[in-house]
Formats: structure tokens, sequence, C-alpha cells
């Protein structure tokens, strides 16, 4: 069988971050496979001016499903695109039977070690879960239980998904579910494509937590962790950092790139100087490209795109 492949979700949007995310997976691996559904066409028409070899742009209109056109309209750009996730990994999994393992990474994703390890250290289990629970010291217990009751025990940045029976069954409900109700406001024990992941365990069987180090860590536990530098590596209590999930990052221009999540804290990590700094040197490349594309930079309602 073919080994484990990554798929994504990306809009004009995220742009810079997802030619980001491909970059580190370059760096970090000797051979992977991405796949990219672009939401909109001039993602998709950016996406075809750049030769990344190992990299499969896969059109929203190549999906040919009916309940996804229908949502674009009536659903933020957000929301939209957690309601896809699911039905692209299905997608993914069904265009090619030899692949052992499809994991959706958020395009937000940044790879610093080969994510291979992953994978080997839990080869068996047919989904694999994120970790995430908050740890967020400067606020009361109380706050962050009933913040944590309404997102789920789970980040959807990093899923993975083996090709097996249980597996198929378990992204083919989460699917059905986020084409219910995928809100942007957690709601009736929902919230977004993320609640859901709460539930795998509880209906599906083999669904397992990661138990590498070092994996997705974002905004909302990062303090749990003492980030350390090592010549070249970056250590999270002494482990690799194989991943940082940078949620929240918004580029209102080349100068002005924001992490909305965290405007109230006074002392950030030293690694969102190192993120800026390639996102904008990529900025740079796409005006060589295209000085016309600036679909990337938000303006309005930065919150919901």
């Amino acid at each position: 069988m073919q080994s484990s492949v990554f798929c994504t979700v990306l809009s004009s949007k995220r742009l810079i971050q997802g030619i980001a995310c491909i970059f580190s997976l370059y760096d970090n691996t000797d051979d992977f496979k991405l796949y990219i559904l672009c939401v909109d066409e001039k993602c998709y028409d950016f996406m075809k001016k750049i030769s990344f070899d190992k990299v499969i742009l896969v059109n929203i209109n190549e999906i040919n499903r009916e309940d996804f056109e229908k949502l674009k309209n009536t659903r933020k750009l957000n929301q939209y695109c957690w309601t896809l996730k699911p039905g692209f990994i299905k997608y993914v999994m069904n265009s090619n039977h030899d692949i052992e393992r499809v994991t959706y990474i958020d395009s937000d994703l940044f790879f610093l070690h080969n994510p291979n390890i992953i994978f080997e250290n839990q080869p068996d289990v047919s989904v694999l879960l994120s970790d995430g629970k908050i740890f967020l010291p400067m606020y009361s217990k109380e706050f962050i239980h009933d913040i944590q009751d309404k997102t789920g025990n789970y980040n959807s940045g990093f899923i993975s998904f083996k090709n097996d029976v249980n597996a198929f069954k378990c992204v083919e409900w989460w699917d059905k579910m986020c084409i219910e109700s995928c809100t942007a406001t957690p709601e009736d024990n929902k919230f977004g494509d993320q609640k859901y992941l709460d539930d795998m365990p509880q209906i599906f069987s083999n669904i397992g937590e990661i138990t590498t180090p070092g994996v997705n860590i974002g905004h909302w536990n990062y303090p749990r962790y003492r980030f350390t530098i090592a010549g070249d590596n970056i250590l999270v209590n002494n482990y690799e950092l194989i991943c940082y999930h940078f949620s929240g990052f918004r580029i209102v221009s080349k100068y002005d790139i924001r992490q909305i999540h965290e405007q109230d804290r006074i002392n950030q990590l030293f690694i969102y100087d190192v993120y800026k700094k390639i996102l904008r040197d990529i900025i740079d490349e796409v005006e060589k490209i295209d000085p016309d594309f600036k679909e990337y930079m938000i303006t309005n309602e930065i919150n919901s795109n």
C-alpha cells in the first residue's frame, strides 16, 4: 500500500499560511503527498501557477456534491471550510484505496520535524485525535472548564484516519454531522467540526489520542510547555516540536500580521516572530508571481475569515 498522505482545505484567505505549511513539509519529510481542496477559483488558479511536485490540487467543483454547493452561500467562510473537512478526507480515501492513511492538517499548521513518527508510534489505531485540552493559567478554572465543555477535548487541526472500515465509517458519520450543523459559536453541544470529535471514541472502536509529544500545540495550550532551542531544534519539554498550529493568525498587510486569539497576552512565543518572517517572505514571492493577488489580506470580519 501507498504510505500515508496529507490533505487540507485552502481558501484565498489562508493561501500564504498554506504555502508556509507546504514548505515546512518539504523541509522535514523526504517523501509526502498533499491533497489540497481549493475552496475558491482564485485560490485554485494561483496555486496552479506554483509547481509543487508533491501537491495535488482539487477544485471544489471536482468534488461534485450538491450539499457542498448549497451550503456555500449559507455559511460563513470559516464555517464552510470546516464543513468541507470530513467530506474531503472521504474524497481522498476513495480516490486511491492503496493509501494507507489520510491525515487532515489545517493550512496554518507548520512542521519542524518529520511527522511520520506519529504514525509509526501508533500504526494500528484507526483514528488518531489531537489533544485539545486548554491550559491557560491566566484564566480561572471555572472559565477554562466552561470553554472546554463548549469547544471539545480534541483539536480538529490534525486528525488522522487509517484507511480501514472503522475509520471510514467514522469519517462518513463526521461528514454527515458537519453537513447538518457546523456552527461558528458553541450551541446545542456543537461547535464547528470540532465538538463532534468528543463523540468519536464513544461511537466507534479503535479511536485513540496521539501519544507522540510535540504535535499540534497551539494558542490554547502552549503555556503548558517549556520551549527551548537546542542547536537547530525547537524543543517542548525536551521533546522535538513536530508541528505548531498557528491558529488565529490574520494577515491584514505584509507588516500587520495579527494573532486574534492572544490580543490580551503580553508575552508571546518567540516562534511567532519566526513564523511572521516566513509569511512575509512568502508574500514577497507571491507578489512576484502575481502583484495583483491580494485576497489573503483580511480587512473586515477578521474573526470569521
